[in-house]
């Protein structure tokens, strides 16, 4: 799954990312982590505009856990938001 506008860097298996890469939305928000199947899957990071960034474990394109260690993110209001980002991400098909 490829969001319109996004551009990958990183590995494909079967015509599907996967493996690590680079992934950089039209909003210039990116995720560097593990990818599985198209989806972000295992451990990867958003870092966004502003310089905050949102470590955590995904799950098939959904986060399972957050890491509250993460230099910015460390108040628990925020992770709502970024979840949303990374859904629609993740889950937009082209």
């Amino acid at each position: 799954m490829e969001y319109t506008g996004s551009q990958y860097i990183g590995e494909y298996v079967d015509g599907r990312m996967e493996g690590k890469a680079k992934y950089i939305l039209p909003t210039e928000t990116s995720y560097v982590g593990e990818m599985k199947d198209g989806m972000f899957h295992g451990e990867g990071t958003l870092y966004f505009p502003s310089g905050s960034r949102f470590d955590a474990t995904w799950d098939k394109g959904l986060v399972v856990k957050v890491s509250l260690n993460s230099p910015t993110w460390t108040h628990l209001e925020k992770f709502p938001q970024a979840v949303m980002i990374a859904e629609t991400a993740s889950t937009t098909q082209t």
